[in-house]
């Protein structure tokens, strides 16, 4: 087997996590799609990875991020595989918004086990998985997660705590593991189209006047962000922001 990199993203089934596989398969990592519930997405992503890369490049895992037995299964199935994986990008996430009030403990459980949660299991798995190898891990973040916004406390304080937790896996995991966090903005993700009613005139001119670049992201410029971030070799526990400016910090 070739030394190439390989590559696990959760999440991938779909939005910025499949972009993110088919931008690292274009780059010549081995890459494992992870997916919890929409299988048959993940499979057709598979598939055009396969037809595209070869199918000895790319591998489809189902797993709950936040079932530690299931994680484990998913970097065993990718050293079995591969050989070996370098980079973990977590990606997986849900957003269930509601009034504060509203909010229920199933609903807040849900986030928090998909987003912190996920992202501290992952981590420990990817780094017992790879005991000796230098390695990259690339959380995933939110704005929100530090300015916050109506009807998301349970989204906003998962990603909240991915901020710190990113930090802190930084500080104990170097020099060997580098751990960053990428934070997205307006990139038109299906969701993100419609929490800010992008299809309608009026939605889309408020959200446009709130970004200085003056236009939405583009997948690319998230996937573009994400191979910087794997090469910047003297970078740990730092906040990379993806948004034309809509948050500056």
């Amino acid at each position: 087997m070739r030394e190439e990199r390989v590559v696990v993203v959760t999440g991938a089934a779909s939005g910025l996590g499949a972009e993110l596989a088919r931008s690292f398969a274009s780059c010549d990592f081995r890459v494992v799609v992870n997916y919890h519930r929409n299988e048959k997405a993940a499979n057709a992503l598979v598939e055009d990875i396969s037809r595209q890369h070869g199918e000895d490049r790319v591998l489809a895992r189902c797993a709950d991020v936040a079932e530690r037995s299931q994680v484990r299964d998913m970097f065993a199935a990718t050293i079995g595989a591969f050989g070996r994986v370098d980079i973990l990008i977590n990606s997986a996430g849900v957003n269930r918004d509601a009034p504060f009030m509203s909010i229920t403990d199933e609903l807040w459980d849900e986030v928090m086990n998909a987003h912190l949660k996920g992202h501290f299991i992952c981590g420990q798995e990817y780094v017992r998985a790879n005991p000796d190898r230098e390695g990259v891990i690339i959380n995933l973040g939110a704005a929100a997660g530090a300015i916050g916004r109506r009807n998301g406390a349970n989204f906003c304080s998962a990603k909240a705590g991915i901020a710190v937790l990113t930090k802190c896996m930084a500080l104990e995991l170097a020099p060997r593991i580098r751990v960053n966090l990428l934070v997205p903005g307006s990139v038109q993700t299906e969701e993100v189209v419609e929490r800010y009613h992008l299809r309608t005139e009026e939605g889309l001119r408020k959200e446009l006047s709130s970004l200085p670049l003056g236009r939405l992201g583009e997948f690319k410029e998230l996937t573009d962000m994400a191979h910087c971030i794997v090469n910047a070799t003297y970078t740990t526990g730092a906040k990379f922001f993806v948004n034309g400016g809509q948050y500056m910090h």
